[in-house]
């Protein structure tokens, strides 16, 4: 009996001892699940952060675009904007030869006639009214009315 009972005590003590042993590796094994937990946040707080990062410059390339978008049409306005002075500044010259070849061809009727030209205002526009009166009377014609615009 005596070797049986010192034969369980052997026995006892090698669950003992396995026991501490799977203790110890379990105490380890928690302790890595800490260090790794610890090591998952920090992964998911760096990713985050570069979450944010990255749509902070997706929404600074979409402000870049915007501004360049902004820039072109602004260009193209300026284009616009020289055009139409340019285009002002022809018609304003050719507005002045017109005026002045109607001035020319005034004055030229008014020595062939000899009557002078009279001008009225009429809604915007200057109407000259020319007599031509002896010539009409000769060539059998209908007055004539010339409208420039102001």
């Amino acid at each position: 009996m005596s070797d049986s009972l010192g034969q369980m005590n052997h026995n006892l003590e090698g669950l003992k001892s396995d026991l501490n042993e799977v203790t110890k590796g379990r105490d380890c094994l928690d302790s890595e699940v800490l260090v790794l937990k610890e090591q998952l946040e920090m992964a998911q707080a760096v990713a985050e952060e570069n979450e944010a990062i990255a749509i902070e410059g997706r929404q600074m390339a979409e402000a870049r675009k915007n501004y360049a978008e902004e820039e072109e049409e602004v260009k193209l306005l300026e284009k616009s904007v020289e055009e139409l002075e340019y285009t002002i500044n022809v018609l304003e010259n050719k507005g002045e030869l017109v005026k002045g070849e109607v001035e020319r061809q005034r004055l030229q009727r008014e020595k062939l006639e000899g009557d002078p030209t009279e001008t009225v205002h009429v809604e915007g526009y200057v109407a000259v009214h020319v007599h031509l009166y002896l010539v009409l009377k000769t060539l059998n014609r209908p007055l004539i009315v010339l409208l420039i615009l102001c």
